[in-house]
């Protein structure tokens, strides 16, 4: 029989003579040499964001990389009066419908909120609401930007009170 006053421990024949260093906590943080460290994890890079080219005018703007899934999507306007934009952001994961017509209509239903968005081209922004890959909306201004480029365009953003 043991002495009742020491811990119970295996039979070292049985198991090995360092079986109790696979319960030691600093062997196991400790990476194991051979394999590299993991890379660290790139910076995301929201500039796009930040401020929109008055040199360019771009109707929505796709999430860059897929490592992460866009929470929430940002319906933005520009302010004349105030020379500031404004906008409204709405978690993704509430985007219960979308309707359009054409490519000069697009309707979006978030349950307690509808969006209505009127312009050209918007054939192609339902292929990206689709996939979930767009951040934000722009809808265009002539005081900012000036004249209209060839291509998709945003000329009304509406905001609804759902029902």
């Amino acid at each position: 029989m043991s002495d009742p006053r020491k811990p119970w421990e295996p039979d070292p024949r049985q198991v090995g003579k360092n079986w109790t260093a696979m319960f030691e906590t600093p062997a196991r943080d400790q990476p194991v040499s051979g394999h590299p460290a993991p890379p660290a994890a790139e910076a995301y890079d929201d500039a796009e964001l930040a401020a929109p080219d008055r040199a360019e005018y771009r109707p929505w703007t796709l999430q860059r990389g897929r490592s992460r899934p866009a929470m929430l999507l940002d319906f933005r306007r520009y302010e004349p009066k105030s020379g500031q934009w404004s906008g409204t952001s709405i978690p993704y994961p509430h985007l219960a419908g979308m309707e359009y017509t054409g490519d000069s209509l697009v309707s979006l239903d978030f349950g307690a909120r509808q969006v209505l968005i009127e312009g050209r081209g918007l054939d192609e922004l339902t292929r990206h609401l689709q996939q979930g890959t767009v951040v934000a909306i722009q809808e265009y201004a002539a005081s900012f930007w000036g004249s209209i480029a060839i291509g998709p365009v945003v000329n009304a953003i509406r905001l609804m009170a759902g029902g």
